[in-house]
């Protein structure tokens, strides 16, 4: 299937992979983390990409809007459900101190520079790749509900990434990047500009 007739619309969303952008050599449960389903390690719920655009503005003069501005992109944001986050990324990506397993957090409290990849399908199957180059990670609240006669089902932490744009050399000044298809090659090449895999 040619680029230009793969569809857009997805189904489902089942990866979100956590690189800490910490010049180390990428490696998993230290600076890499893949929320994917597996017991005690997360899993991934919903997930909404907003600011993709910058607000037109319009210049007016003689009387009409004589140039539109629209370079660019807004305030880019992916907005977060997840279940069961995984300890290690409060450390690592948010940024709390880990005093012997406990975990403070304050006004010294800094979240760590990462970069983001999300994973669904298209409708025919294939892959469906969302990048950003980096941004942070917060987390606004945290909800706790007494047990009921009736089994709830897991409660859904939000949790929002905020984009800036890159300042790898590779990468510089783009904000993310997204590929449809299921090419591993190109996979393995938009996870190696994200930072999630050791340069050859």
């Amino acid at each position: 299937m040619t680029q230009q007739k793969q569809g857009t619309a997805t189904v489902g969303f089942k990866s979100l992979t956590v690189r800490i952008l910490d010049g180390a050599t990428p490696t998993e449960g230290e600076n890499l983390f893949i929320i994917q389903g597996k017991k005690g390690e997360g899993a991934t719920q919903t997930a909404k990409i907003t600011g993709l655009a910058n607000d037109p503005q319009k210049t007016f003069g003689s009387n009409i809007a004589y140039h539109v501005n629209n370079r660019g992109v807004g305030d880019l944001k992916v907005e977060l459900g997840l279940l069961d986050i995984p300890v290690a990324l409060y450390v690592k990506a948010l940024g709390y101190e880990n005093d012997d397993d406990i975990l403070d957090f304050g006004a010294d409290t800094v979240s760590k520079d990462v970069s983001i990849l999300l994973e669904s399908n298209t409708a025919d199957g294939g892959g469906a790749y969302y990048g950003f180059y980096k941004g942070n990670l917060s987390m606004d609240a945290i909800d706790l509900n007494t047990i009921k006669d009736k089994a709830d089902e897991l409660a859904t932490t939000d949790v929002s990434f905020t984009a800036g744009a890159s300042t790898d050399e590779q990468t510089k000044n783009k904000y993310g990047t997204m590929y449809f298809g299921s090419d591993q090659t190109k996979i393995n090449k938009m996870k190696a500009k994200l930072g999630m895999t050791a340069a050859a």
